[in-house]
């Protein structure tokens, strides 16, 4: 079967300029933290708007949030899970706890025999480096995707991988002509449930459309190292 479409920017996101509020506008609200919106700066309404905002800004726990309450109300992704066996089986679970310690070929294999294939036009998100030549690329082992950018853009700046690269890229991946199997991870009950991950087996086909650098002054550290400043680009990608 298919997995039905997940949209998880309808409604958009928004994005309001806000000033402090008045004493008057504190005391009404009951609220010492309020703040009052005054302008509307942007609406993301789709996967690639998200990445290209949070390439800019480095970091948005509100989007994340936003992600995570419409993962929770979509009836869509509620399915998807209730396709996915109640208990992660043992290698897809050590891949998540302990990669890359875990067995590839496993991991894709029971993919295999538990996943399901995307609907067109899905999107997920992934970030690390596109390979300097060439627009194709063939997987050999599993891929870890996340339905949220910043998820994934920490992921590639986790234990210096961006610091030692000068760049990450930021992956919009869209499912285009499906046929490479997913596995959607529970979201609930596990430590890592706010990764919000789907993993393909190996053998997905990635098409590089486009590539835009969006930010040249992501900070990026790394235990013992100063810390400096790198691109960030934007990657429109079909995978199938």
């Amino acid at each position: 079967m298919k997995l039905p479409l997940v949209d998880t920017f309808s409604p958009t996101y928004e994005i309001w300029e806000k000033r402090d509020p008045t004493l008057d506008e504190m005391l009404a609200a009951g609220n010492p933290h309020l703040r009052i919106p005054i302008r509307l700066e942007a609406c993301i309404s789709n996967a690639y708007d998200a990445a290209t905002h949070m390439a800019k800004v480095g970091a948005d726990n509100r989007l994340g949030n936003f992600i995570d309450d419409a993962l929770d109300k979509s009836v869509a992704y509620r399915s998807w899970r209730q396709t996915m066996p109640s208990k992660t089986p043992d290698e897809l679970s050590r891949y998540q706890k302990r990669y890359p310690h875990c067995n590839f070929e496993q991991v894709s294999a029971e993919i295999e025999a538990v996943g399901h294939v995307l609907s067109e036009g899905q999107c997920l998100f992934h970030a690390g480096l596109w390979p300097a030549n060439g627009n194709r690329l063939l997987t050999d082992r599993p891929l870890s995707t996340s339905f949220c950018p910043q998820v994934a853009l920490r992921n590639a700046n986790h234990k210096g991988k961006g610091y030692d690269a000068d760049r990450i890229d930021l992956f919009v991946l869209r499912a285009t002509n499906p046929k490479t199997k997913v596995f959607a991870y529970r979201r609930k009950g596990t430590n890592l449930g706010h990764e919000n991950e789907v993993v393909f087996a190996a053998g997905a086909e990635l098409s590089l459309r486009s590539a835009v650098p969006v930010n040249t002054n992501y900070p990026a550290g790394k235990y013992g190292f100063p810390d400096k400043r790198i691109l960030v680009r934007v990657l429109e990608i079909d995978i199938s």
